[in-house]
């Protein structure tokens, strides 16, 4: 198809994009302590990520910015820029783009608003000769209206906060307060991103364009998008069809309320939510429907094995505890099934009868205080093909009070050991707690299981939830094994049935 030769050549030079050899800001400032300064962020924060190559702060009077000789515009700075970030007010962008045009500029990020999305038809027009100026001359566009960049290995990012550590996640995110919040909430739960852009109203670049550079990036292993609508629909399900990484995508707009805002926030049509969520089920796409979500699937695709299937064990209940578990892992479309006659005879011979029940759900607290018990259960479930995967709710506050500290601590160890004993998905839930002594022991288990790479969940219903789409994934991928290598255009017959 015509897009992918266009894509073919103009995505491989968005290297110099994400790895800028020199950075100009235009609307930096030289005010100390005056309020917070966008342009200024951007250049503190990529002076926080190590930013090797040059930065050139542009201003019509200022001397020095934050250390940095300014220059007075885009053309007077001397050398190739790469890259130049618009930080001033609409009116006077088209100028600073004359200039990047003379200066031959590659790349322009425009964190500037005040276009399309204000609904005002002279603003659209001014967007509209923004692109055509831009397209004109050479230059690829990011935005405008969004944060940009962020990418620790290239020395880049928008805020001076943000983690130095890089990682094998990538994101693309049509709204910058979700590309920051996704950052935020996924580092301390140790996902890693090397590299996050924020596209706005994408008047140049646009979402299909970042997939498939991201597609082909050795440095990404998984790719998470957050999306209000796509101007080029069929090129990006086309791509989405044809990747070997998974795709995770947050739509916005998916109720009429959240549609009419797309369209003040980044000019977007949301379009038919059926539509997207069958185009999802055909290519692939791993949908989410929350920021908890979102992090907590990341998470999983890189800790987890995949489901071979959607039968799961349920561990770590008790009485009415282990009903409504089962039930919300039913209601998130796995199932809970009756384990195998050996494994249940297997469970027998150490589990009291009394207070206990060694069936799905596996209500038997008492019985895994003991590191042999444990390893029984795991060995057990191990060898049951009923068995999918071990759903496994940890009661910590109890557990740490009926062992002590050191007991306690050694029987986490064991639970992080036994996930490879046991060779199929175990999901460990740490659910929140009220108490703040609790709390503070869960906060410290899910640090431990962090240290260890090892997937945990906030809550038994989202653990479910998660699982679920990790099994619609692999599901995906075993039904292109069948397919030919050649996977023909959505939509149309193959050659084959022709």
């Amino acid at each position: 198809m015509e897009w992918r030769f266009i894509l073919k050549n103009e995505v491989n030079g968005m290297h110099r994009l994400f790895y800028p050899r020199s950075i100009a800001v235009v609307g930096a400032s030289p005010k100390k302590g005056k309020g917070w300064s966008s342009g200024n962020a951007y250049i503190q924060g990529s002076i926080r990520q190590g930013f090797s190559g040059r930065i050139y702060p542009v201003h019509p009077t200022a001397d020095s910015i934050l250390g940095y000789a300014a220059y007075r515009n885009v053309r007077e700075i001397p050398g190739e820029v790469d890259l130049v970030v618009f930080t001033v007010p609409a009116t006077v962008a088209l100028g600073v783009l004359d200039d990047c045009v003379a200066k031959g500029v590659k790349f322009a990020h425009f964190l500037t608003a005040g276009f399309t999305e204000t609904g005002r038809p002279e603003l659209a027009d001014m967007e509209k000769h923004l692109a055509e100026t831009a397209r004109k001359g050479g230059i690829r566009v990011v935005g405008p209206n969004c944060m940009g960049l962020y990418c620790p290995d290239g020395g880049l990012s928008f805020n001076d906060w943000l983690p130095t550590r890089s990682g094998r996640i990538s994101v693309f995110s049509q709204s910058g307060q979700l590309a920051t919040n996704l950052i935020r909430e996924g580092s301390p739960q140790g996902l890693g991103f090397g590299k996050v852009i924020s596209y706005g109203n994408a008047i140049d670049l646009k979402a299909v364009e970042y997939l498939d550079y991201f597609s082909r990036d050795d440095e990404t292993d998984v790719i998470g998008a957050y999306i209000e609508g796509l101007q080029d629909g069929r090129a990006f399900f086309e791509t989405a069809r044809g990747l070997h990484k998974p795709l995770v995508v947050w739509k916005g707009g998916r109720t009429e309320g959240g549609s009419r805002a797309t369209r003040s926030h980044t000019a977007a049509i949301a379009g038919s939510q059926d539509i997207w969520r069958a185009m999802c089920r055909q290519v692939g796409i791993v949908p989410v429907y929350s920021m908890n979500e979102f992090v907590y699937t990341l998470s999983a695709l890189q800790r987890l094995p995949l489901p071979a299937g959607l039968n799961v064990a349920v561990l770590g209940g008790a009485g009415g505890g282990s009903v409504t578990m089962t039930d919300a892992a039913e209601h998130a479309g796995l199932k809970v099934p009756e384990l195998s006659p050996a494994t249940i005879s297997g469970l027998e011979t150490f589990v009291p009868l009394e207070g206990s029940s060694p069936r799905n759900p596996l209500d038997i607290l008492p019985a895994l205080h003991s590191r042999k018990n444990l390893e029984r259960i795991i060995d057990l479930l191990r060898e049951d093909d009923r068995v999918d995967a071990l759903m496994f709710l940890l009661p910590l506050p109890f557990y740490y009070v009926e062992m002590g500290r050191s007991s306690f601590s050694r029987w986490v160890d064991l639970t992080i050991q036994v996930r490879e004993r046991l060779g199929k998905p175990i999901l460990f839930v740490l659910e929140q707690d009220a108490d703040p002594r609790g709390e503070t022991i869960r906060k410290e288990v899910e640090s431990w299981y962090l240290e260890a790479d090892v997937a945990t969940f906030p809550s038994f219903d989202l653990a479910a939830r998660v699982l679920f789409k990790l099994k619609q994934y692999r599901d995906h991928l075993e039904a292109r094994l069948l397919e030919s290598t050649e996977l023909p255009p959505l939509g149309r017959p193959s050659s084959a049935s022709r």
